[in-house]
């Protein structure tokens, strides 16, 4: 249909309405019109006998009394009442005794006074017999002495109802307007515009993907004509998708197990590489081969063997999940694009997980399996840059574990490999520590490096396994990466304020005891309420415990570190900033900061005498601050003696002490420091 023939539905229903509407209430106005002249006529005849009978004792007694005056008084207000045009009392001898007429007469033409006499000409005037007064009890007296007669104005009383009727007209056609609009919008809501939103949606159907657009139904015309024919309309919609979708699959999908075959896996790692390239992250890209499968297959029979890829294809899907895509390649070959993970340990991390998964036996029919494979990993960009070079490295480097023995996994970059088997080992024993109670505390002290009197201790965390220390170098990483750090920081925090209270009840010293607190813990919502805890568990005083905190933990949300250093300060805990100088913005965010001690970081203290400009700024600002200084990693006599001349008062390191266990600790120094002060009291 050509576009300037076109008429809009919305507009012919609203000219049928409109033509409906204007009708039925012209119909319905002259109905009203007769409803309102027969009412019209009873109330003016009702009006007519109430006038007459509020008048007609006083026209009476005034006609007996001969009282002219009192007769014009009393007809006169009935001139007052609406429409009457006269009134006038006769005399019984047909003489007039008095009249009245209202001079108001507005001149009507011929039609209209036609038109007056037609409806209210047989009511144009009232009359009432007056009768002698009767002042005794006696029967009513039947002696006429006169007739009150009322006229009316029919001209006036028919111009009154017309103008009441052209209010009621105009009424009407506010009305009939008002139904017009409301039915042309319901009938556009509900009618037209469902089927201009039909036409929009049919117009944005793509050919490629039909069942992508359906055509919208509304709950409206679910049950109707309109919704009927929407319905069918989307069923072909559907069906037609529903082939394209075979034809398409048949071409991209693997017909056994529904996954995406090698083009369309090659398509998908091509997009991948391009969005990486944009966003400049990286993606992994794993090689599955089944271990044994051919055993399965001779064995078991082609149908078993083809049961037991589809189990394997749903396992790898439900593992992958949203990570990324999963694809067959051919015979007992998957591809997984892990385009979610984006490091090594992720991805070993994420191997091991699918190792167990697909470990777990499974059953096909009375045949019970235990499926093993071997898995290559290969990284973008480190392995390759194109789609082929990503697959033909994880092909590789599946080759590589399945030489190991099976259930291996192999990055294509052997050092890779094993720094990542390393990394899972050590994350499976710190949970087991944990669990296994492994972790010991060891104490360094800190001296008054002007007079050598011990002044408090750092607690020091070291993983004791099988007879031997782990240093923290080798875990700790792995637990701040793995988010192990928190509950071994909150064990750390627990076993310090137990020790504290432990050298309080057997010693009689109180000894502060500085803390460590990482990154992820301090980041942590639970940190300032697990320190409160520890120490009102066991009811040691809050200036006991130290809470050192780096630098750049402070720096990565200052206005959050602000609020929790000011929690744990206002509750009595010292603060100290360790590593100081090593961050960055530390000065314009010191003054900010409610803290208690700087630490000069054991870089600076480890260049002097030589290099000591940076030792003494810091030494000058905390004075200026009026915090306690801590040098750390003190290791010669030449780094003490510079730190003395310059008044720094507290110092820790090698040259006086390493960490020692607490059994040690306490024999070099509590116990001395405890016998000291009881000789002294």
């Amino acid at each position: 249909m050509r576009k300037e023939n076109f008429k809009s539905l919305t507009w012919k229903q609203t000219i049928l309405v409109v033509s409906s509407t204007l009708f039925f209430a012209f119909a319905i106005f002259l109905v009203e019109i007769s409803l309102v002249f027969v009412e019209e006529r009873q109330q003016l005849m009702s009006t007519q006998q109430e006038l007459l009978n509020s008048v007609e004792q006083p026209a009476t007694n005034a006609v007996w009394a001969m009282d002219e005056t009192l007769a014009a008084q009393t007809i006169q207000g009935l001139l007052k009442v609406d429409n009457i045009g006269s009134a006038t009392i006769m005399l019984d001898d047909n003489s007039r005794f008095v009249a009245v007429r209202n001079s108001s007469h507005i001149a009507s033409s011929r039609l209209f006074i036609k038109i007056s006499n037609e409806l209210f000409g047989d009511l144009n005037q009232v009359s009432r017999l007056l009768y002698r007064p009767n002042y005794t009890n006696k029967e009513p007296n039947k002696e006429i002495i006169g007739e009150l007669t009322l006229h009316y104005d029919v001209q006036q009383l028919t111009r009154s109802l017309f103008s009441s009727l052209s209010y009621s007209l105009w009424g009407t056609l506010a009305r009939a307007f008002l139904l017009t609009l409301v039915l042309s919008i319901v009938f556009h809501r509900f009618l037209t515009q469902p089927i201009a939103r039909i036409s929009e949606a049919i117009d944005k159907i793509d050919p490629e993907s039909p069942a992508e657009n359906l055509l919208p139904t509304s709950r409206a015309h679910k049950d109707d004509e309109l919704g009927l024919v929407t319905s069918k309309l989307n069923q072909i919609l559907v069906q037609f998708s529903k082939t394209q979708n075979k034809l398409r699959k048949m071409a991209t999908r693997d017909a056994l197990t529904g996954l995406p075959n090698r083009a369309l896996l090659l398509e998908t790692i091509a997009v991948t590489i391009q969005r990486a390239k944009t966003q400049k992250t990286q993606f992994v890209l794993l090689f599955i081969d089944l271990d044994r499968f051919k055993n399965i297959n001779d064995s078991l029979g082609h149908a078993l063997g083809d049961q037991f890829l589809v189990r394997i294809a749903r396992i790898l899907e439900s593992s992958v999940a949203e990570k990324g895509t999963v694809a067959r390649l051919g015979g007992d070959e998957f591809v997984i694009l892990a385009d979610g993970l984006s490091t090594p340990c992720q991805a070993a991390d994420f191997v091991s997980k699918l190792l167990l998964k697909l470990n777990t036996q499974m059953q096909l029919n009375e045949h019970a399996i235990h499926p093993a494979a071997s898995i290559g990993i290969s990284i973008f960009p480190d392995d390759g840059l194109a789609a082929e070079d990503l697959i033909r490295h994880a092909d590789i480097a599946m080759y590589s574990a399945k030489a190991a023995g099976t259930n291996q996994w192999a990055f294509f970059k052997q050092q890779m490999t094993e720094r990542a088997a390393v990394r899972l080992r050590t994350e499976a024993s710190l949970h087991d520590a944990l669990i296994n109670k492994e972790f010991v505390l060891h104490f360094q002290p800190k001296l008054d490096i002007q007079t050598g009197q011990l002044i408090g201790c750092e607690a020091l965390i070291r993983w004791k396994k099988d007879g031997r220390l782990i240093s923290p170098m080798s875990f700790i990483p792995v637990a701040e990466e793995t988010g192990i750090i928190i509950p071994l920081g909150q064990w750390v925090i627990e076993e310090s304020c137990r020790t504290i209270k432990k050298w309080q009840n057997d010693f009689n010293l109180s000894l502060p005891i500085a803390v460590n607190v990482a990154s992820q813990q301090f980041e942590h919502s639970s940190l300032v309420p697990d320190i409160k805890k520890a120490a009102l568990r066991y009811q040691i005083a809050p200036g006991l415990l130290e809470i050192e905190i780096t630098e750049t933990s402070l720096m990565d949300d200052v206005q959050l570190a602000i609020k929790k250093l000011e929690e744990l300060r206002s509750a009595g805990f010292g603060i100290a900033v360790d590593d100081f100088g090593t961050g960055y913005s530390s000065l314009s965010y010191l003054r900010h900061l409610p803290i208690t001690t700087m630490k000069i970081d054991r870089c600076f203290v480890s260049d002097l005498p030589k290099e000591s400009a940076i030792a003494s700024t810091i030494l000058m600002l905390g004075k200026q601050l009026e915090l306690k200084v801590v040098a750390e990693g003190i290791e010669n006599e030449d780094q003490l003696k510079w730190l003395q001349e310059r008044d720094c008062v507290i110092g820790q390191g090698y040259y006086f002490s390493k960490p020692l266990p607490r059994d040690v600790f306490e024999d070099k120094y509590i116990k001395q420091y405890s016998a000291e002060a009881k000789t002294v009291s």
